[in-house]
């Protein structure tokens, strides 16, 4: 008997999960589980004691399928394929590919928290904070995520501790369902210039 109770108590730190990891499956359903998705984002690169920022619209749809439109740029992600439209006078299109391997922006609004480790949680009557630490890439951040709700409010991306300076900061200032004709699907854009990269 207590060679039994002994070899439970050894177990059960090994199937006990990390709390907060309830937190990212919410998130990342709440990113997955949906008909589409538009988002109003304002967009920050963190250099130090500079920063520049944009607004922009970002679309998900599923977790393989993205639309990124902002004043100068549109970036359709579409099943690994990349069409980015340059807003120039004459405009230009590049094509190319997602490369496996990396972990990006896309990749997160995708909803894949693997390999995330959650060093701190906060919370309060409206948000959850999360730090959070990706060893693969040696990189951390944080997110910030609405109570109940589990949508996104902010999140930050590519620190390193190298540079712990230098990052990028995705506010998300709206997060509706899409209702019309989403950009995803109207983009058909025309330009002087093309340039394919795929292999």
């Amino acid at each position: 008997m207590i060679s039994v109770l002994l070899a439970v108590l050894l177990l059960v730190p090994l199937i006990q999960t990390d709390s907060n990891q309830k937190y990212l499956d919410y998130l990342s359903t709440s990113l997955v589980d949906h008909n589409g998705v538009q988002m109003g984002i304002k967009w920050s690169q963190i250099d130090g004691k500079k920063s520049w920022s944009q607004v922009g619209i970002i679309e998900l749809h599923g977790n393989n399928q993205f639309f990124l439109d902002t004043d100068h740029q549109s970036i359709k992600i579409d099943n690994g394929l990349i069409i980015t439209y340059y807003k120039s006078d004459n405009g230009k299109i590049i094509y190319d590919t997602m490369i496996e391997g990396n972990y990006n922006i896309f990749d997160f609004l995708s909803g894949d928290f693997s390999g995330f480790t959650i060093t701190n949680s906060t919370a309060n009557r409206e948000t959850i904070q999360l730090d959070y630490y990706i060893d693969a890439f040696n990189i951390y951040g944080k997110i910030w995520i609405k109570q109940k709700l589990f949508e996104p409010i902010k999140f930050t991306f590519g620190n390193n501790p190298q540079r712990s300076e230098h990052y990028i900061e995705v506010e998300i200032t709206s997060y509706y369902p899409i209702s019309k004709e989403s950009l995803f699907e109207s983009f058909n854009p025309k330009a002087e210039e093309i340039i394919d990269l795929r292999e």
